[in-house]
């Protein structure tokens, strides 16, 4: 692998020894490296480590890497790590987890190494194009399992997880709390709408009085697809104790549906909300949607400034996140529309 691959040398080759050495491997060997594009805040690869020694023996794995900046720094490593040990002895689908590197010592900061699965992730901008989504049937059993899988990440014990209410508060107070402070770290020029907007949720602030796990990014590209069915659940760096109809409303919002009707190119959002009630047994409030739907965005627009902002100031040189600044527009103008 040569430096420019998806990892410099050096650093392929400490990667090796180090999987190697949690696998039992005399003499490993990675090939089928590869950086994915789809995610924006942790660094992703995938690869096959293979013994040479005995050829038949190799593992596919899949490496987070944190980043040193990004849209959602600062970043837990090891709570995320807890998180997934967590939902690995559950019914909901996520990779089996290998080991955590706490380090910079081997890829230049911390990571952890999961079981690579196989499949394809749907993304909102070729949902129209994505085979798993192109016939009805299809979309419609995917879209099924993506509301029992909500309802049962709802169910999951929070306890297990190492997360907690922030301080006591109702979800709804901590999470304006909590992105307004992120927003505040993040600007580098003020923006009225977003101000009008935190002041709109603290005036109309709705309890639904649940708090569960909720996943905190739950949508199309957030989940993979193997034989017409979703075989992981990705993206957890935001999975926090809250109002599980965060979850609902973010995956509805039109950032992840465009032109579609459908909820994440997956189902018409009433029969969403139905199929919810039945997994969970309970009925979504739609003033706590409409709540939610109005916090979303203003969460939406946080990360996005803040992956301008880490350009900006010459902490990442990845285009992808300059080009976020752009889209707070169209945010805004979605946002304008709703309080």
């Amino acid at each position: 692998m040569s430096a420019a691959g998806p990892l410099p040398e050096a650093e392929v080759e400490r990667l090796a020894a180090w999987l190697g050495d949690r696998l039992g491997f005399h003499r490993p060997h990675i090939v089928e490296l590869r950086r994915h594009s789809e995610g924006f805040s942790w660094q992703t690869y995938t690869g096959l480590v293979v013994d040479d020694t005995a050829r038949d023996r190799s593992w596919g794995f899949a490496v987070r890497r944190q980043p040193e900046d990004g849209l959602l720094a600062p970043y837990d490593i090891e709570a995320q790590f807890n998180l997934h040990t967590s939902l690995t002895q559950s019914p909901i689908p996520v990779p089996q987890l290998l080991d955590l590197e706490k380090s910079a010592e081997v890829l230049g900061m911390p990571f952890y190494a999961m079981e690579r699965v196989e499949g394809e992730v749907p993304v909102q901008w070729n949902a129209h194009d994505h085979s798993a989504l192109l016939d009805p049937s299809d979309r419609s059993r995917i879209g099924h399992k993506f509301i029992e899988i909500m309802a049962m990440i709802h169910t999951h014990p929070v306890e297990q997880t190492g997360l907690a209410p922030a301080d006591g508060s109702p979800p709804a107070i901590a999470a304006i709390d909590h992105w307004e402070q992120f927003i505040d770290e993040s600007i580098r020029v003020d923006i009225p709408l977003l101000r009008v907007a935190i002041a709109w949720c603290r005036n109309h602030l709705v309890d639904s009085e649940r708090v569960t796990l909720c996943h905190g990014d739950y949508r199309i590209g957030n989940f993979m697809v193997a034989d017409r069915d979703i075989v992981a659940i990705l993206d957890w760096e935001l999975a926090h104790a809250g109002d599980p109809v965060e979850d609902l409303a973010w995956a509805a919002l039109p950032l992840f549906r465009g032109r579609s009707p459908l909820m994440s190119h997956l189902l018409p959002i009433d029969e969403a909300l139905q199929l919810y009630q039945s997994f969970s047994g309970q009925k979504v409030n739609s003033e706590a949607l409409h709540f939610w739907t109005v916090l979303g965005l203003i969460k939406a627009a946080a990360p996005h400034l803040r992956a301008a902002s880490a350009f900006e100031g010459g902490k990442t040189n990845d285009l992808r996140l300059a080009a976020m600044g752009h889209q707070v527009s169209h945010i805004l103008r979605v946002l304008n529309s709703l309080i």
